[in-house]
């Protein structure tokens, strides 16, 4: 099912006039409802990390299993039955291997699959709070490395409450790694291993797609959040994987920037992409399309004087969950559609 929308204005009146108003802004039509993701408070692009892949090591302990958490900690998880999950791919993840009756409790983050929206939410968690997490009584609340602050986590694990992180995949092959590392954490080996298989197929079918592409379009993805948040992705983003698997150039790496920086009109126009990529809901934060032509330095670069702009649910984009392969392809699709059409 399609999650994207493409914007592709073929003569914007920006270039005519910067300070003009343009009647062709499109609606976007998703599963999924915009709405939902403005209303996640997020004030904050999410953090890049260094951790390199997701792999972690497990070790056997006399009573319950013991895993290494990506923050050094040893984590002892006997009981799964009541489930925190505080990133969307990780509670995407926890559903698709049928586990989806045990998660208690979410953050804002998820918005996929439906059944997991109804659920009670612990806040941005990001900006974690224990006593939320807490009132669930959980017996396992399982992050990334996003999550914070680390007294938060404490205060949990102090309660006798297992948390266990996860190290952020940067790349494309991290994402299998991941998968087979959360299925071993809740003791169901072997549908992590069916679905990492079927994931990283999904992947791998995306990439190879692109790779017949001819050209090779300059990517700036743009994370927006409103007027006040406006960001330029760059080296070590989860975007970069995204732009670079379908065969792109992604902007924001050739212009040396790493993690997500303040987007300056300067580095826009030296950065000269071809398409713009923006959140979907960051997009009607702003105030949709002629806020986002009107930002200092679009109207000058490639992108903004064509109206090649393009918005995605972010939890679907880069969130590397396991529609990661899905989301992928309708990538390829919308920045090389001639390989579509063949």
């Amino acid at each position: 099912m399609r999650r994207n929308v493409l914007i592709a204005l073929a003569a914007l009146a920006l270039v005519a006039a910067a300070c003009g108003t343009t009647d062709a802004e499109t609606t976007a039509t998703s599963t999924s409802e915009p709405a939902t993701a403005t209303e996640t408070p997020t004030t904050q692009a999410p953090t890049p990390t260094t951790e390199g892949t997701a792999a972690t090591t497990t070790t056997e302990a006399m009573e319950g299993r013991v895993f290494a958490s990506a923050d050094g900690v040893d984590v002892e998880i006997s009981d799964t039955s009541r489930i925190v999950t505080l990133t969307g791919d990780l509670t995407e993840i926890v559903f698709e291997l049928g586990l989806g009756a045990q998660v208690v409790a979410i953050d804002v983050t998820t918005t996929f699959p439906a059944e997991a929206i109804d659920l009670p939410v612990i806040g941005f968690a990001q900006q974690l709070a224990a006593e939320p997490v807490l009132a669930f009584s959980p017996t396992l609340v399982i992050g990334d490395m996003t999550i914070g602050p680390p007294e938060a986590i404490q205060q949990i694990r102090d309660a006798g409450i297992p948390v266990m992180l996860i190290a952020n995949p940067m790349t494309l092959d991290d994402i299998s790694a991941k998968i087979v590392l959360v299925a071993d954490i809740l003791d169901v080996a072997d549908e992590g291993a069916a679905l990492a298989e079927s994931v990283q197929a999904d992947i791998d079918a995306a990439v190879a797609l692109a790779a017949g592409a001819e050209d090779q379009p300059t990517i700036a993805y743009i994370y927006v959040r409103g007027p006040q948040t406006i960001l330029l992705f760059g080296q070590g983003m989860p975007t970069q994987a995204m732009i670079e698997g379908a065969n792109a150039v992604d902007a924001g790496v050739a212009a040396e920037v790493f993690g997500a920086v303040p987007l300056t009109p300067e580095a826009l126009v030296a950065a000269a992409p071809d398409l713009i990529v923006v959140p979907e809901a960051g997009l009607a934060a702003l105030g949709g399309l002629e806020a986002l032509a009107a930002i200092p330095g679009v109207a000058e670069t490639p992108a903004g004087q064509a109206g090649a702009f393009l918005a995605y649910d972010e939890a679907y984009f880069f969130n590397f969950g396991p529609r990661v392969g899905q989301a992928l392809a309708e990538f390829v699709a919308d920045i090389h559609p001639e390989l579509a059409a063949g």
